[in-house]
């Protein structure tokens, strides 16, 4: 009988308030960030993480130099949810998220440390598409209201690139200019080009001939122009080599300042003899 009162005891005294505070972290509130056109301004607590959650997975990351960005789960990353930690104490920066189906989340991170911003902060980062379907008068304008101008982006006409499709104000056209490599086993080709008043995009097409052959993509040591025009670039393999042929190519896209011919590149791509004994 004194067994089952202790046990009693200690259920009742110690399990409830570990199930609390499980339950209070699974409640935590998480604000709702809708990216579209516009930047969106999301306040970074110094001193702890902050999770950013994203429909799908995030591609790529620009302009992030002052935070650490990596995925909230390291043992199996998921890089649709991904956290955020600040380096310095103070500042913002203006980070692009590029998404995995093209789609750009643009923010302005700024890091505060004043003690009362809240430090648990969740974000959930979704289409402003979503938020004009709930609320359909956000859709249009009212009468009279002034439009401003469409302005493509860099990041606009890389997500257009990505898709391969056409773009308000580019005029497309499609080559097939070898593109000297510096090595028999890799090729080079410009295959399109997007042309417009303010910026161009180039799409070049990597190949490796045959397999026992790696190559590794720098996009650090990209230029095109001189002065190097490069503006932003993705790349879809950092390391092009394989079996399959599948993982012996892959598409390369510059955008670039106008005044930029897509011949007049020197690109990132380097032999890298260890890549088959890692791929193992």
């Amino acid at each position: 009988m004194k067994k089952r009162i202790y046990l009693k005891a200690y259920l009742v005294g110690v399990i409830p308030p570990i199930l609390l505070a499980c339950f209070s972290a699974t409640v935590a509130e998480a604000r709702d960030v809708y990216y579209g056109k516009a930047r969106e301004t999301v306040q970074i607590p110094f001193g702890v993480e902050t999770i950013f959650r994203f429909p799908i997975e995030v591609k790529t990351i620009t302009e992030a130099s002052r935070f650490e960005i990596r995925p909230a789960n390291t043992e199996e990353p998921d890089y649709s949810v991904l956290k955020v930690t600040p380096r310095l104490s103070e500042g913002s920066a203006d980070v692009t998220f590029l998404l995995s189906d093209g789609s750009i989340a643009r923010t302005q991170l700024i890091i505060s440390n004043r003690p009362n911003l809240k430090k648990d902060s969740i974000y959930d980062f979704k289409p402003r598409d979503d938020l004009l379907a709930s609320n359909p008068s956000l859709a249009e304008p009212s009468v009279g209201a002034k439009r401003d101008p469409m302005v493509i982006s860099e990041l606009d006409l890389l997500r257009a690139m990505l898709r391969g499709e056409s773009i308000s104000g580019f005029d497309v056209s499609h080559y097939s200019i070898n593109i000297p490599i510096g090595s028999p086993h890799l090729t080079a080709e410009l295959v399109k080009v997007y042309r417009g008043h303010d910026l161009n995009g180039y799409v070049y097409h990597l190949k490796v001939e045959g397999t026992g052959h790696y190559f590794e993509a720098d996009l650090k040591a990209l230029a095109i122009g001189q002065p190097n025009l490069a503006v932003v670039s993705q790349i879809d393999k950092k390391v092009i080599g394989g079996e399959r042929p599948e993982d012996r190519e892959c598409f390369l896209r510059i955008v670039a300042k106008p005044g930029t011919t897509g011949s007049k590149v020197i690109l990132p791509v380097a032999i890298k003899s260890d890549a088959k004994s890692e791929a193992k």
